[in-house]
């Protein structure tokens, strides 16, 4: 005979009231994470996307203040420069240029030079048909612009390495564009300048730099789309010649050097396109020209190449049309 059975302690209902708020914590805890880090990312990409806007802002407003100081001459002559910060340490600004193509009879001469550090093509697509409504006599773009390159991943990476440097080293967001543009900083190098037991290993830093920024590939997409505004300038009525800023001879060793370079197969697929001319400052004049330990061109060797490059400004706009059109 069995005694009383004791009631079973009831057991609380988990499928009740009480269970739908935990059932939403575990779900905004699970949700929250998820959309902070959608968010995170649509930032960054947004931030990314626009953050060279200030470049193109920046120097369509100078290609309008140029258009508008050429619209008050009788006989303006434009030349725009598009490349590398190599560019910008290479030649003097707009007054500078002008008063050297005075004195080679080139009178009225509106200079623009547009420049980016680790320049690609892509950088300057917003500002080419604007550059195209100046009417220039001559555009001059740097030679790597045809060859340079870089991934979307690598940009990203940079973009984030740029964020690092604002949030931990407090650098301005936004880069000075004036600066940008105008800006040369030149440490003085030693009295062995370049040629140094250190040469090398500033070398090596440099080319770091770069490729950490910029790829060259004798094969790149860049060449074509190069051609392509080539071909609208000249339609325009424009001439076209490729300039090649001076490097350091350790820099260009380093960079073009056996087993190293792009060079070489690159120059024979332009040696290809006589409609591409290349405009190399002389060797005899690199060998004495002074660097800065950036790599760049010191101010003796600036208005060295200044001063050459305004001689073949003066002498391709003193060509007859009809010869210039024969080369086409």
């Amino acid at each position: 005979m069995t005694g009383p059975v004791e009631p079973r302690k009831h057991r609380k209902d988990r499928t009740g009231p009480q269970a739908k708020p935990r059932r939403l914590w575990i779900i905004l805890l699970a949700v929250i994470p998820a959309l902070f880090a959608a968010g995170t990312a649509g930032a960054f990409w947004t931030g990314y996307s626009l953050h060279d806007r200030p470049f193109a802002w920046y120097n369509s407003n100078r290609i309008a203040a140029t258009a508008e100081r050429a619209a008050r001459d009788l006989s303006p002559v434009v030349v725009v420069a598009l490349g590398d910060s190599a560019l910008r340490h290479a030649t003097l600004d707009e007054p500078g240029m002008a008063a050297l193509a005075t004195e080679h009879g080139v009178e009225s001469l509106h200079f623009l030079r547009i420049v980016h550090d680790h320049a690609r093509i892509e950088d300057f697509e917003p500002l080419l048909s604007e550059v195209l409504k100046l009417k220039p006599a001559l555009v001059l773009l740097d030679v790597d612009l045809l060859f340079a390159e870089r991934s979307d991943l690598d940009g990203l990476r940079r973009y984030g390495s740029h964020l690092t440097d604002v949030a931990m080293l407090g650098r301005p967001y936004l880069p000075d564009q004036s600066a940008l543009q105008y800006a040369k900083p030149c440490r003085a190098v030693g009295p062995q300048g370049w040629t140094d037991d250190a040469a090398k290993r500033r070398a090596d830093r440099w080319v770091e730099t770069r490729n950490a920024a910029v790829r060259m590939n004798d094969d790149a997409p860049a060449f074509e789309r190069v051609r392509r505004f080539a071909d609208q300038a000249r339609a325009a009525g424009a001439g076209i010649a490729l300039l090649l800023p001076p490097r350091p001879a350790a820099v260009e060793e380093r960079l073009y050097g056996a087993g190293n370079g792009y060079r070489p197969a690159a120059l024979d697929r332009l040696s290809r396109q006589a409609d591409l001319p290349l405009w190399r400052f002389p060797d005899s004049a690199r060998k004495t020209t002074t660097f800065c330990r950036s790599g760049m061109l010191g101010p003796e060797g600036r208005d060295a190449y200044s001063a050459w490059l305004a001689g073949g400004i003066a002498e391709r706009l003193s060509r007859p049309r009809v010869e210039e059109a024969a080369l086409q």
